[in-house]
């Protein structure tokens, strides 16, 4: 039984037939995802289906509670922005849906901006289900197996340790400065600014941790010629190769499609 490291990570440790996918199938679904999205037919009528799988994927997984969170505080800013502004200043409005005493708010710009939401909030999704099940060290090792390049695998698998690492930064630095009597606070204007104290911290701390990452990865011989072995190992069976190939090969259809269609 392979044992989990200890350092901050986004992975969800669970054991769901999720978890347990090929780190590459994942990559594929997130890039096939991607294109549907914006390149099918149907726009509402595949948004719906699409979202409707994901969210199929999260339940199933056992991740949609620690995902919930995350989705509204990521598109909940988007909503406030989004939406006033495309109802008001979309270039194509012209069917005023309300009308007020000094502005019109018209369909054609809220249509647009609910649609542009949906299609962000699936593509959340999507990514979440790969980050929330797929443990860094596992990608890292998957890519440094396959493509031969320990540099290539740690420059996608990084920003997977580093994310959640800052963020317990974020956390540390402003416990610190509260216990100085740093006030965060209150009202927009005072959590403004208390945001400079921590920015400080915070981007020394993070050039800090980025020497003692180089100085770790040299002292384990990250550039050496010699082959290397690996600890772990992500198991890779014949079925998830084809439906791997599958997605890739479905992806290049439905780019071929929108450029000829």
């Amino acid at each position: 039984m392979q044992t989990r490291t200890s350092y901050p990570t986004l992975f969800i440790e669970k054991d769901s037939w999720l978890h347990r996918i090929h780190p590459f199938n994942k990559l594929c679904y997130i890039l096939f995802i991607g294109v549907s999205v914006y390149l099918l037919p149907g726009k509402w009528l595949t948004d719906i289906v699409l979202l409707l799988i994901n969210l199929g994927f999260l339940i199933t997984a056992g991740i949609f509670k620690s995902s919930w969170k995350l989705i509204w505080k990521t598109m909940l800013p988007l909503i406030l922005f989004m939406v006033p502004i495309h109802g008001i200043l979309y270039p194509e409005n012209h069917t005023v849906l309300i009308s007020l005493q000094w502005f019109n708010v018209y369909q054609e710009g809220l249509l647009f901006a609910f649609n542009t939401l949906l299609q962000l909030l699936i593509l959340l999704i999507a990514s979440l289900l790969f980050v929330f099940t797929t443990h860094p060290a596992d990608l890292i090792s998957t890519i440094s197996q396959t493509a031969g390049s320990p540099t290539l695998a740690y420059l996608i698998g990084s920003p997977l340790l580093l994310l959640p690492a800052m963020r317990e930064r974020i956390v540390t630095i402003q416990s610190a400065q509260r216990s100085r009597g740093l006030d965060t606070q209150g009202n927009l204007l005072k959590r403004f600014y208390g945001l400079f104290p921590l920015l400080i911290p915070l981007v020394l701390g993070s050039l800090i941790e980025i020497e003692q990452r180089s100085v770790a990865l040299e002292l384990r011989g990250f550039n050496s010629a010699c082959p290397k072995t690996f600890v772990r190992t992500v198991f890779d069976s014949i079925l998830q190769k084809r439906v791997r190939r599958l997605m890739l090969a479905l992806t290049i259809c439905i780019i071929g499609y929108s450029v000829v269609g």
